[in-house]
């Protein structure tokens, strides 16, 4: 779930990726939260069994006013390999409680595989799900999301990411409960065109050939950020390197999600540095329109393991040209909300969240639920 352990480790043989899965081994030091981040409230789910808990909150708005929100489930087989699913959620109380839809958007497949790869899953996570106000003009559907669909293998008690097998989905539709019509985004330098003969093909967009000057070392992308305007539908992505830190870069695609061009950089993972001098990269990006205004929000990451850090904001000055607010060059954070735990971060906000505030992850706890949800009441 939007995982640190390892994060985006160049394998040796291949300068591929690959992820120590949730509560595997990998670099860093950490110690697992027995107890919930201070300050905080934890957020429930009901309508669905609590395995191993819930992560990455993408909150959105339909024309109704209702407050919709994709998540990623995570279970464990009888194998051992942990299963990542996409499902969706309403709130009717401000985001403090949810209501699971019962509507499965990606599934987690458990598959068997011959030796030496004999457990293996397809896993579904960091989802962003957005309801677009401005498709049905423009003839497409008015909800999408976007995920991470990549391959996981178990290796003894650790699930690892195999993100040289994956991509950034995409699925719409009509409604929230009828996402459909899977595409094959986009993908970086690490993805094994192996991968062609999935029968979704090649991918639509691989942006390390596409752009080569600017994104040609971004071996893989992940934890995507959507934000639908009359001009178009603006992505934004953590470009991983194989050597890091990585960078969140700005796409802006046309309401049928065709047609993508690469703006340029939103801040680069060595900025994390401004919010604290130990902090060494972003991850998990999240764009938001509130009061009129454009943010970024993201979590700065500590090495080694890549542990999550918080969150914080940047005002958006230029979307168009990818421009964050700075001062003599310096971003400039219109919001932090700080580590509260070792493993804490993955925002997700918009407007109409009155009961919650800004939504945060925490993983790795030491009793299940290991990944859980909380409120943070803090509001842009």
């Amino acid at each position: 779930m939007k995982n640190g352990f390892s994060r985006f480790a160049v394998l040796a043989s291949a300068a591929l990726l690959s992820l120590a899965g949730c509560g595997g081994s990998g670099g860093g030091t950490f110690t697992p939260p027995s107890l919930p981040p201070p300050g905080l409230v934890a957020i429930s789910i009901s309508g669905i069994a609590v395995d191993q808990g819930n992560f990455d909150p993408a909150p959105t708005v339909d024309a109704g006013g209702m407050v919709w929100m994709s998540y990623s489930h995570v279970s464990v087989a009888l194998s051992g390999i942990k299963l990542f699913e996409t499902r969706l959620a309403t709130t009717a109380d401000g985001g403090l409680n949810w209501q699971d839809s019962g509507f499965l958007v990606n599934a987690a497949t458990s598959l068997t595989l011959p030796a030496p790869n004999d457990v293996n899953a397809i896993a579904n996570e960091v989802s962003r799900l957005v309801y677009n106000p401005f498709a049905v003009a423009a003839g497409a559907d008015p909800w999408i999301v976007l995920w991470h669909r990549y391959l996981s293998v178990l290796s003894g008690v650790d699930t690892i990411r195999l993100f040289q097998h994956g991509w950034i989905g995409m699925k719409s539709g009509a409604t929230a409960t009828t996402l459909g019509n899977e595409r094959k985004l986009f993908t970086g330098l690490g993805y094994d065109t192996i991968n062609n003969s999935d029968p979704l093909g090649a991918p639509e967009y691989p942006l390390d050939t596409l752009e080569p000057a600017a994104l040609g070392n971004c071996a893989v992308f992940s934890e995507p950020g959507v934000l639908p305007k009359n001009s178009g539908i603006y992505v934004s992505l953590l470009c991983g390197k194989a050597t890091p830190p990585g960078k969140i870069i700005l796409l802006r695609c046309d309401h049928a999600m065709g047609n993508c061009t690469y703006l340029g950089d939103l801040i680069d993972g060595s900025e994390a540095n401004a919010v604290n001098a130990a902090y060494d990269g972003f991850s998990a990006s999240e764009l938001l329109r509130i009061n009129g205004l454009d943010y970024l929000i993201v979590t700065p990451t500590l090495s080694p393991g890549d542990l999550y850090r918080g969150c914080v904001a940047y005002r958006i000055t230029d979307i168009d040209n990818a421009l964050i607010e700075r001062n003599a060059g310096a971003p400039v954070a219109s919001l932090v909300i700080p580590q509260r735990g070792d493993f804490n971060g993955a925002c997700g906000y918009v407007e109409e969240l009155t009961g919650s505030g800004i939504m945060i992850s925490e993983a790795f706890f030491t009793e299940a639920p290991t990944f859980r949800l909380f409120a943070t009441d803090e509001r842009l």
